[in-house]
């Protein structure tokens, strides 16, 4: 499992029922670059599944800094971005 994945799934290791929604993110391959955090997805549906966890995704790669946007990936596909909201230090104690 790539760093980023470990990364999301380590964010929600004491809540199953969340861990078990994002299944479907251990078929897609997670990069990093100037930026973005990039997810290769396999198909269309799988894009649309991957694209419903957006919210529990934002969490962790924001928490850490890690982008300023999500790119979610299809071969063939136009891709889809969505912006990340980076939240002040003071933001997660709420």
């Amino acid at each position: 499992m790539d760093r980023l994945r470990r990364l999301v799934f380590s964010f929600y290791r004491e809540e199953p029922q969340i861990e078990a929604e994002l299944e479907p993110l251990r078929d897609c391959r997670m990069s990093r670059s100037w930026g973005s955090i990039r997810i290769e997805c396999v198909d269309a549906q799988h894009l649309e599944e991957v694209s419903a966890l957006l919210s529990y995704l934002r969490r962790p790669l924001a928490a850490m800094g890690l982008g300023r946007q999500i790119v979610l990936r299809v071969p063939g596909r136009p891709q889809r971005s969505y912006p990340m909201h980076v939240p002040f230090h003071s933001d997660l104690l709420t």
